[in-house]
């Protein structure tokens, strides 16, 4: 069967070979052994590329890592095309950073529609051309819900990196992590594109993987463990490439010098590099890293302030660096903040129907639903939250936690913390999100039937627990007061306790005023602190939900912009606006998040809850009670705790004013990624398209007959019997008096350095017009090389010509 479909596919080859098809190196067309270097060298190029993401995914965060071997992947051939091509280095870099520009931008802003969403409007496209066609009754154009999605993506990341310039440009740096992103991927893109494009057209492999390696390196240094494994397969890769380059170079000597040598020169250096190589990179591996103490801690002494100075610059622009503290744990000043539910805003709705957790609760059984009543709350029924974690600090941006301590709690012991009164709520849950740590739990967790980390701000403030059991019982106290309880508990001359002051009344200065003064509208002469949260919290619930939004604008303060210019949001706008509402009038509030408690499972008895579930709420403090709970986002139920006298409506801030202008209504993001996909394609129809292949020779002609029209240009045409190195020393004279009657140094230094090369490529012509050996394909490429520097020469000069006629001409 093997013979068959190799004699199938020698057959039906394209001619020249697949190489010469694709356009791709000469060396990857070659026949025999030739052609198994170049395909072995292919195959040692990709998997040190691939070390790159890997080594950057190993040992942390592995987020985005797809995203980098993605890139990797599509740099393999472009680079491979560069490399082919008749294109300069220069010419090359910059059709390569566009590309990359372009790609990286739609990988790291997740703009590329998933398939299922392109593959639905393709059909809606199909159904509606059909119906034209058959002249039925023609609806509507079908929706671009492709192009709306990735205009909303592309729209974002815009606005993050406006926002950031904004923020850099002025005294204080901002953190935004998608800068960070954007210039990991694109350092990516650059190091495989140019270690590609190195190897296959210079024939130089040290240099060519010299970045990528050098990255991987650091990796390793700093982080160890898997790094270092991808550190010595790339090394190994890499020593592989160097022996192949310094073959084929001497192989390209050897045919333009007619010297023979075996066809099998190739094997021949596997059997004898192979046990060195792998002897060298093996004892390199495994041999002990040995430094001396003394000279180890003298060079911490001396680099450890100017290394924590970069650290903090670079916190600065692109968020803080990963420093092995789990996610919430601290922070450090400075930080942006995170918005515990923003990724609701770009789940698709695989992820929104996945399910998360299965909840048993001593809790009865809610009543079955009556027909079109589904998913409706019960009256009377306890309400849950399966929370997660608690935020204490608002950063203008996002929320952070201030220094938290763990500490290990055994299976069934209870947390050393004053529980609130109530009843106890016993629990069971099976996490089913993959990767999830987190342990979930209502209201005051206090005893589990698994080892937990506790993460404390101070003893008896539970900030969040962490376990590794996917199945774990647990027993929270959920107080469950009254209206009028809640509103005794917390008047408004009470005086606090000096922790939940301190911490959970704090406010950033950056807080505009006009937020602040809202708070103080809203609120108005209420006598409590239950009063001013019901009234905050039934204020905010006038705003509108929705997931439709694109991420906030950084650099910005995230209350104000929800409150007065957005005026729509999902849970993370509603609770954090609650929280600064609160603190700003007195009321110790706190932003929770986790899983609204899902829908319930009659057959099965127990709470089904989804990842379209995630939420974030907010607590409010009450002596004596503890944390409750308040509801202010209008896409979840309202909390039944009603009491007094119902708050008169207050009306939403206005919006701004905003001139309405035509270009208001043209649907930018659709002709924005119709342009750029357009754009994408028109270049690699333009790097793939057909080509005549020239000889050297031709190329020396093709180069003599463009020096012979710039010559025309300046004012020096070529004169009936002049020779070519006549017309080559006459053309030279004239570029010498030009430069020096030129009244700018880049003119002058063009009239000196453009006559060498006219006389070198007179020189070239001559051979290739009168002398009886053939140009070598290599003299081709360096007359390609010559004619580009004297290109820039030429135009140089034939400006300063233009412009002087026109001064003599005046």
């Amino acid at each position: 069967m093997a013979p068959l479909v190799a004699r199938l596919l020698h057959r039906f080859r394209p001619r020249g070979g697949w190489a010469a098809f694709l356009r791709l190196p000469a060396v990857l067309g070659t026949e025999g052994d030739d052609a198994v270097d170049g395909w072995v060298a292919l195959l040692l190029t990709t998997i040190a590329l691939l070390c790159l993401p890997a080594a950057l995914g190993a040992e942390g965060d592995d987020t985005g890592v797809g995203t980098l071997i993605l890139l990797v992947v599509l740099a393999l051939p472009l680079g491979l095309r560069l490399a082919g091509s008749r294109l300069s280095g220069k010419s090359a870099a910059i059709l390569g950073a566009l590309l990359g520009l372009l790609l990286v931008g739609l990988a790291v802003g997740r703009a590329l529609p998933p398939f299922a969403l392109v593959w639905k409007d393709l059909g809606d496209t199909v159904r509606w051309l059909g119906d034209w066609l058959r002249g039925e009754a023609i609806q509507p154009a079908p929706s671009t819900e492709a192009a709306s999605f990735a205009w909303q993506r592309l729209s974002a990341l815009g606005t993050r990196l406006w926002w950031w310039g904004q923020a850099a440009a002025g005294d204080a740096g901002d953190q935004d992590p998608i800068v960070r992103d954007l210039l990991t991927a694109l350092l990516v893109w650059c190091a495989a594109l140019f270690g590609t494009w190195r190897i296959f057209r210079r024939r130089s492999a040290l240099l060519g993987l010299a970045p990528a390696v050098t990255i991987v390196a650091i990796v390793a240094f700093f982080r160890g463990g898997m790094a270092l494994f991808y550190l010595v397969v790339a090394l190994y890769c890499m020593f592989w490439l160097v022996a192949i380059c310094r073959l084929w170079t001497q192989a390209e000597r050897w045919q333009e010098q007619d010297t023979d040598y075996p066809d099998s020169l190739g094997l021949e250096l596997v059997l004898a590099y192979a046990p060195w190589v792998t002897l060298i990179v093996l004892v390199a591996a495994f041999f002990p890293v040995l430094y001396p103490h003394p000279v180890h801690r003298a060079f911490w002494e001396v680099a450890e302030e100017p290394w924590e100075q970069a650290v903090h610059v670079a916190e600065r622009f692109v968020g803080p660096i990963d420093d092995g503290i789990p996610g919430g744990v601290g922070y450090r000043p400075g930080e942006g903040g995170e918005l515990p539910s923003a990724h609701l805003l770009t789940s698709g709705p695989e992820l929104s129907e996945a399910i998360a957790l299965l909840v048993s609760t001593s809790d009865p059984a809610p009543p079955r639903p009556e027909p079109g009543q589904e998913g409706e709350t019960v009256a009377g029924y306890p309400r849950r939250y399966w929370r997660a974690r608690t935020f204490d600090t608002y950063t203008g941006q996002g929320w952070i936690n201030g220094l938290l301590e763990s500490w290990q709690l055994p299976a069934n012991r209870s947390l050393d913390t004053a529980l609130p009164p109530g009843p106890d709520l016993f629990q069971q849950f099976e996490r089913l999100a993959p990767e999830d740590t987190q342990v979930y739990a209502a209201n005051a967790p206090y005893l589990s039937d698994t080892p937990l980390q506790a993460w404390e701000r101070a003893p008896g403030d539970l900030a969040f627990l962490i376990g590794e059991a996917d199945s774990y019982t647990i027993l929270s106290r959920t107080p469950e007061p009254t209206a009028s309880k809640l509103a005794h508990s917390l008047p408004v001359s009470a005086t606090l306790p000096a922790g939940i002051s301190e911490r959970y009344l704090a406010l950033p200065e950056s807080v505009p005023q006009r937020v602040l003064q809202l708070a103080r509208d809203v609120a108005g002469a209420a006598p409590t602190g239950y009063d001013r949260a019901l009234a905050i919290e039934r204020y905010l619930r006038a705003y509108p939900y929705t997931l439709e939004l694109p991420d906030p604008p950084t650099g910005r303060d995230l209350v104000d912009y929800f409150l007065f210019e957005r005026q729509e949001g999902y849970c993370d706008y509603y609770a954090s606006a609650m929280v600064v509402m609160a603190r700003a009038v007195g009321v110790p509030a706190r932003l929770a998040s986790g899983y609204a408690q899902g829908s319930y499972d009659h057959e099965s008895g127990r709470w089904v809850v989804r990842e379209k579930d995630a939420h974030s709420w907010v607590e409010v403090y009450f002596s004596g009670i503890g944390w409750v709970e308040f509801e202010p986002t209008a896409g979840q139920p309202a909390l039944d705790r009603s009491a007094g006298e119902e708050p008169a409506d207050l009306a939403l801030p206005p919006l701004p004013p905003r001139a309405m202008g035509w270009w208001q209504e043209v649907p930018w993001g659709l002709v924005i990624f119709v342009g750029a996909a357009l754009l994408l394609v028109a270049l690699i129809v333009w790097l793939w398209r057909p080509r005549r292949v020239l000889t050297g020779a031709q190329v020396v002609r093709d180069r003599q007959a463009r020096l012979l029209r710039w010559g025309a240009r300046l004012g020096h045409p070529l004169r009936d019997g002049q020779t070519p190195r006549e017309y080559a020393q006459t053309l030279g004279d004239a570029i010498r008096a030009m430069g020096r009657g030129g009244r700018w140094s880049r003119v002058q230094r063009s009239g000196d350095e453009a006559p060498p090369a006219v006389e070198q490529l007179s020189d070239a012509f001559v051979r290739a017009q009168y002398s009886p050996e053939p140009v070598a394909d290599r003299e081709g490429w360096h007359v390609r090389d010559l004619w580009t520097r004297l290109r820039r020469h030429l135009w140089v000069l034939w400006l300063a010509l233009g412009l002087r006629k026109d001064r003599e001409g005046g």
